[in-house]
C-alpha cells in the first residue's frame, strides 16, 4: 500500500491483526493487490498537479529511482517475507526505523546549510539517496515514506520538500506492486479494500502536513506499537504460536 505517512502500512497490516487476535484474509496476495492499487489510483489523483509540471528530466529521475527496489524486490521478496514478516522482525524494524527518522529530522533542524527544494529543486543525489532508501522498505515494517524522508532529511532537504519527493517516489514503486500482485493473485482485487485504499490515500496525501508535530507523532506510534508486539510475546512463546 502507498504509504502517504512515516509509518509502515505492512506493518500494521501484520502487527494490528495479530495483537487484536483475527484471522489472516482468506486470499493474501488479492487483497495485497487491491490495496496497492487502490493506493495508486488516489495518490496519482492527489499528486496529479504536481506529475503535470514534472519535466522530463525530474520525471526520468523519478523513474529511475524504482529500478534499485524493483529489482532487488524481483530476486529477494519472498525470502525476504519468510525471515522477517513475522511480528517480532516487523516490529524490531518498525521501531529502528523510527528512531533513524527522528534523528535525522532533529539533526536537520540544527543544522544551518538546510535546503529549499521548491517545486522542484531536488537534485540527482537527493533522488539517488532516496532510491537506495527504498531497498530497506521492502522488509515489512520499513516504511517507504519513512525511509526516503530520513534519507533526504540527513542529506538537509527541507521537510515539506522531503516529503512531496517521498511521494512522488512512492508512486511508480506501488503501480509496480499492484500490477505484481494482481498477476500473482490471478484475480482482479477485491472492490472493498481497493476503494478505502484508495480513499485513504488520497484524502491523506492532500491533508496531511509534515511538520514536525506529525514526524514526532508518527515515531512515537511505531515505537508503542512495537512496544505492545514486545510485551505480548510471551518468553518461549513464537509468532506462530503466539497467532
Amino acid at each position: 500500500m502507498a504509504e502517504v505517512h512515516p509509518v509502515s502500512s505492512s506493518a500494521q497490516l501484520t502487527l494490528l491483526p495479530w495483537l487484536l487476535g483475527w484471522e489472516p484474509p482468506a486470499d493474501r496476495t488479492r487483497f495485497a493487490a487491491g490495496l496497492h492499487a487502490g493506493s495508486a489510483v488516489g495518490l496519482a489523483l492527489a499528486l496529479r498537479q504536481d506529475l503535470a509540471h514534472l519535466g522530463t528530466t525530474d520525471a526520468g529521475r523519478l523513474v529511475l529511482a524504482t529500478v534499485p527496489a524493483a529489482a532487488v524486490g524481483a530476486v529477494a521478496h519472498d525470502a525476504v517475507e519468510r525471515r522477517l514478516g513475522r511480528p517480532g522482525p516487523t516490529a524490531a524494524l518498525l521501531a529502528l526505523g523510527g528512531l533513524a527518522l527522528w534523528w535525522a529530522d532533529r539533526r536537520d533542524g540544527r543544522r544551518t546549510g538546510r535546503r529549499d527544494g521548491g517545486r522542484t529543486g531536488w537534485t540527482g543525489g537527493d533522488v539517488a539517496a532516496a532510491a537506495v532508501a527504498q531497498v530497506p522498505a521492502l522488509a515489512p515494517g520499513v516504511s517507504r515514506t519513512g525511509a526516503t524522508l530520513t534519507a533526504l532529511r540527513a542529506r538537509g532537504l527541507d521537510r515539506a520538500s522531503a516529503y512531496r519527493l517521498s511521494l512522488l517516489l512512492s508512486l511508480p514503486v506501488t503501480a509496480g506492486a499492484a500490477a505484481l500482485t494482481a498477476v500473482r493473485g490471478g484475480a482482479l482485487p477485491p472492490a472493498v479494500p481497493t476503494a478505502l485504499a484508495g480513499g485513504s490515500a488520497y484524502l491523506s496525501a492532500r491533508l496531511l502536513r509534515p511538520t514536525s508535530g506529525t514526524v514526532t507523532g508518527a515515531v512515537a506510534y511505531r515505537l508503542l506499537l512495537a512496544a505492545a508486539v514486545t510485551a505480548n510475546r510471551r518468553p518461549g512463546t513464537t509468532d506462530e504460536e503466539r497467532g
